[in-house]
């Protein structure tokens, strides 16, 4: 219990439901695990146990005194100090250092009186008095208990229902969907504290006070502003057009079961409370949400949606749509990765549905909202840190409003910012004269400074209020008035800070400033008038301990401060460009260069020293920023101490060793012949890249098959596949290449000493032979050193480039976020493997096919030729034939099949199994790309050759491509009519897809399989 983790806590769910206790074992379950024992094995066996969770549950980072309550329920009487119940309210007692948490319900007075009597070693019978509840029936106190409810919260909650009907939403069914924040037909209405004009008043500016100077709107925003109680909610140029979206979308009828429609807003422009105000005005036409619980698995939020869908229905396929808002997720693919999850628990349900089920509104940040909707213009809009002059009007009117309603309306500084368009020169003043004569040394000046940065850099972050309180001091103390608050001690800047309830650890109070904005100019207000630079906070931040104690918060700054450290922008997840470093390690060496970086990093390190990313991080900085390889490689290998499996970090060793190779490379003169202690520098430092490389693709590919054992959705994180260690080492071995060419013996632009070099990498030629000189002779013994290396280069690069071309022809990325990306990458392996090609396969097919030559040298030599032409065109995988459906080169086409006709007449056991799948693919691809060919084989001969394929490979082949081809050439034109082909192929898709999945099941989390053909009804190739 003393390391739980967040995750551990997610699962315990204890700030979502009641936690029972049962101290004795349970009779209403069968296992022995569950059997009372009597005290003496009770206390030898379970005591120990139960007062562990007493301690964990009573810790001051768990459950923040003085917001729970302990209820010990005495249903009988407890008559021996030896009865377990007495040892847990020992403990509850020790623990949380009294009995003002504590309440216990008794049956009868008699139960009361020896519980009293029992305790009054600890508690005086006055305080236990006051902690009982003994003179009413436990009936009485059930039934008052079910009675009480919140005077703001409605006597009775509705859903809306077919036909226009609605159904009752039972608490303790909400209760279930504990995911939802949802929102009901009666919103607001009928509640106790309406009946009372003055506090509903009293009540009512609150609110209002609260969401205009910068507090998350509350469906009590809209109830007031539809009662008429203030003047009309102001809608954004955005709303009704988000509104016609999501209408157009709900009638969409093309069988889509759950929709996307993202709203991409700058930060604190507006966005989350004008996608709220959408959901008010469809309350009738949808059952609405907020996922306010984005932590809890997929499979949770997927299974609560879809129950809200089907609640109340009388048929369990039947449904009333939902339009859940998902406000600002950690990165916009858990979105999509949610909304599959959706897919899945739909189908399950076998809910029927001809227009979409569920409605995700996404409400997304952007650094660049309108860049961010142009790559869903059909389903996205974007809201600016720009007012219309609609919204102007608007925002002028309202102001009005509220210098009527409220007393100094100018401090709301929030509503301000927006009715000024977001002018800077305003944030400045404001920033400015409330800083004004700040002094730097006080506990006030700090914790601004502390909330400003992080606020800048991380959203909706927060520092809890009870930390905030024992940092300022003011944890015990009093004053003549009362209890000392933090907006006492804060004095006028509080105004700039506002107090908000966080959603982690049961909705404690948390701090944060005002505004993005303000957040932003209030750091370089710090810096520019008195010289807090960011350096100097984040220091700070590092080494002040209370942060880190245990307490309500931790582990959440804990997070946010990390990420501050680590966390990269790029622009797929909606920022505005792609930064090496997070923005704050970025800004830091701007304006304080690589000490301040070097310091801030190594601090971080030692703050959080089980975090591998943060030396991952100054690794790179040392590679990167300072070229300082040996530090570099110091910190990553103190990262891969800490995180041995992870293939992101091996790919930064193996980045470094690599970016290490290039700069001595650029340093070596090219007009000076290489030294042998040179070549020796060079390839050690090319093999330990080589090989960080390799173990890097290695745990990739270990780490993805192992994922399905892990809890992957508890990060949320939307994974990729990680390819850098393919393309590092493509890199890498392309670099050995050019050292080689650098020696005496081999040349890049002589045919003869480049034939040399490859026979040399497939060890099939001695170099020694060419050694005329001392010089020759220690470069030699460097070679020979190395040679295991040198002779599996070509083997590494040919591993590398395959992996690609399967990747990239069989897979697509899930969603279109990721697509730019991979194309760069896609773009960088085709220029690298030009390079490949000029070295190892320089030969043109077509050439070689079209001319007559091919009677005059000896078969082997041709075969060579042959082989190194569809290398050339990357014909030699059944992959590369397939992306010619999209080159559409015929004649390239053609020349495959000629190729692969050739080898099938004089074939090896090696490769004949692989000719003939290949040469099947090629005529169905050449007859796709060109019908008219004159180059095709005909269907009954191709049909044999797959036959002979499907006998050698029986129904357990490790690979998809035999049953892939069978699923082309044998399927049937007239189902009612099966060949002897054709009766199998059922057999032969089954194989398809067990060996397809053992192959790229461990990519597929993040991709997607391709579908090159759709099949049809003719026969022969005509088959689309």
């Amino acid at each position: 219990m003393d390391n739980v983790t967040c995750e551990k806590l997610e699962d315990l769910k204890l700030y979502q439901q009641v936690s029972w206790i049962f101290c004795n074992g349970r009779s209403d379950l069968e296992s022995k695990d569950y059997e009372a024992l009597n005290y003496r094995q009770w206390h030898k066996e379970k005591a120990a146990e139960v007062r562990k969770l007493i301690s964990f549950l009573s810790r001051k980072d768990i459950m923040e005194h003085g917001k729970f309550l302990v209820v010990f329920l005495l249903l009988s009487t407890v008559d021996d100090p030896a009865d377990p119940i007495c040892e847990v309210f020992s403990t509850f007692y020790q623990e949380l250092g009294g009995v003002e948490d504590i309440l216990c319900i008794c049956e009868d007075e008699h139960i009361f009186q020896k519980w009293r009597d029992l305790q009054s070693r600890f508690v005086s019978a006055e305080e236990m008095e006051k902690r009982c509840i003994y003179n009413l029936g436990i009936e009485k106190v059930n039934g008052t208990i079910l009675k009480l409810k919140s005077v703001k919260q409605s006597s009775c909650r509705f859903l809306p229902s077919t036909g226009s009907s609605s159904v009752v939403l039972q608490r303790k069914d909400e209760d279930l969907m504990p995911t939802l924040n949802i929102l009901c037909l009666n919103q607001c209405q009928d509640t106790e504290i309406e009946k009372d004009e003055s506090k509903f008043n009293s009540f009512r500016r609150d609110q209002e006070e609260h969401f205009y100077r910068g507090g998350k709107v509350s469906w009590w925003n809209y109830y007031f502003s539809m009662k008429h109680y203030t003047g009309p909610f102001i809608k954004r140029d955005i709303h009704d057009k988000l509104m016609r979206l999501i209408d157009t979308w709900s009638q969409y009828d093309k069988q889509i079961s759950v929709k996307v429609i993202t709203l991409y807003h700058h930060p604190g422009c507006g966005g989350s409370t004008s996608a709220m105000h959408v959901l008010w005005e469809l309350r009738e036409k949808f059952r609405c949400a907020i996922l306010h619980r984005k932590a809890d698995s997929f499979v949770d939020l997927a299974r609560e949606i879809t129950s809200l869908a089907t609640y109340g229905l009388s048929n369990s396929s039947d449904y009333f749509p939902v339009l859940l808002l998902v406000d600002d997720y950690e990165e916009e693919e858990n979105v999509y990765s949610l909304q599959n999850y959706i897919r899945s628990q739909i189908a399950e349900k076998y809910i029927r549905y001809e227009k979409p089920v569920v409605i995700i509104l996404n409400c997304m940040r952007s650094q660049n909202p309108e860049q961010s909707s142009k790559t869903y213009p059909s389903d996205s809009v974007a809201l600016k840190h720009k007012l219309s002059p609609q919204e102007q009007r608007a925002f002028e009117a309202k102001l009005k409003e509220i210098e009527q309603e409220h007393n100094k309306p100018e401090d709301f500084y929030s509503f301000m910012i927006m009715k000024s368009n977001f002018d800077k020169v305003y944030i400045e003043k404001v920033v400015r004269n409330i800083l004004k004569g700040l002094n730097t040394a006080g506990k006030e000046a700090q914790l601004i400074s502390f909330l400003a940065l992080l606020n800048k850099y991380v959203k909706d972050s927060t520092i809890s209020a009870s930390m905030c309180e024992e940092f300022l001091g003011i944890s015990t103390k009093k004053t003549f008035w009362g209890n000392e608050s933090i907006e006492d001690k804060m004095g006028t800047y509080f105004t700039i800070i506002i107090q908000t309830e966080v959603e982690e650890y049961g909705g404690c109070q948390g701090l944060r400033i005002i505004h993005p904005l303000i957040a932003s100019r209030c750091v370089k207000e710090l810096k520019n008038t008195y010289a807090i630079n960011e350096s100097n906070t984040i220091m700070q931040l590092l080494n002040t301990n209370i942060f880190y104690d245990l307490g309500i918060g931790r582990d959440t700054f804990s997070q946010n401060m990390q990420s501050m450290l680590i966390t990269r922008h790029k622009k797929e997840h909606g920022d505005e460009m792609d930064t090496l470093f997070s923005p704050l390690i970025e800004e830091l060496q701007k304006e304080e260069g690589n000490a301040s970086v070097e310091k801030v990093l190594r601090e971080g390190s030692f703050r959080f020293s089980q975090n591998p990313y943060i030396c991952q991080a100054l690794a790179r900085h040392f590679y990167i920023r300072e070229k300082k390889f040996s530090s570099a490689l110091e910190w990553a290998n103190k990262a891969k101490t800490l995180a041995p499996s992870n293939s992101f970090v091996l790919d930064t060793l193996g980045q470094i060793y690599k970016t290490q190779l290039k700069a001595l490379m650029d340093n070596h003169s090219k007009n000076n012949p290489l030294t042998a202690q040179a070549l020796e520098t060079l390839l050690e430092t090319a093999r330990r890249a080589s090989e960080a490389f390799r173990e890097c693709q290695e745990q990739t590919e270990k780490t993805e098959a192992e994922r399905e054992e892990m809890e992957l959705v508890k990060s949320k994180r939307y994974f990729v596949y990680n390819t850098a260690g393919y393309l590092g080492q493509i890199e890498v071995c392309l670099y050995t290449v050019d050292i080689l060419f650098k020696l005496p013996w081999f040349n890049s632009k002589d045919v003869l000493t480049k034939k040399h070099l490859l026979q040399y990498l497939s060890g099939k030629w001695d170099v020694s032979v060419g050694c005329t000189s001392r010089t020759d002779h220690e470069l030699f013994d460097v070679l020979r050193e190395y040679q295991y290396f040198l002779t599996k280069v070509k083997l590494h690069l040919k591993k590398a480039f395959d992996f690609f071309q399967d990747y990239f022809v069989y897979l697509k990325q899930r969603n279109i976020l990721r697509e730019s990306t991979e194309f760069k990458t896609r773009e960088k392996v085709s220029d690298l493997f030009k390079k490949y090609r000029k070295i190892f396969c320089d030969l043109d097919l077509t050439q070689i096919t079209g001319g007559e030559t091919r009677l005059k040298g000896s078969i082997a030599l041709y075969i060579e030729d042959f082989r190194a032409g569809l290398e050339n065109y990357r014909a030699d995988r059944f992959s590369g034939i397939l992306e010619f459906l999209n080159d559409k080169d015929s004649k390239r086409m053609e020349s495959i099949i000629q190729a692969y006709q050739y080898l099938l007449q004089h074939p090896t056991d090696t490769f004949i199994l692989r000719d003939k799948q290949n040469y099947i693919l090629a005529n169905i691809v050449l007859y796709c790309i060109c019908p008219n060919s004159p180059k095709f084989e005909q269907t009954e001969i191709l049909k044999t050759h797959l036959r002979e394929v499907l006998q050698m490979v029986g129904d357990d082949h490790k690979y998809s491509e035999p049953y892939f081809l069978a699923s082309i050439l044998f399927w049937p034109h007239n189902l009612h009519q099966l060949d002897r082909d054709s009766a199998h192929l059922a057999k032969y898709v089954a194989s398809m897809r067990k060996s397809f999945r053992g192959q790229y099941r461990h990519m597929c989390h993040a991709k997607l399989p391709i579908a090159h053909f759709y099949l049809g009804r003719n026969s022969g190739h005509n088959l689309n």
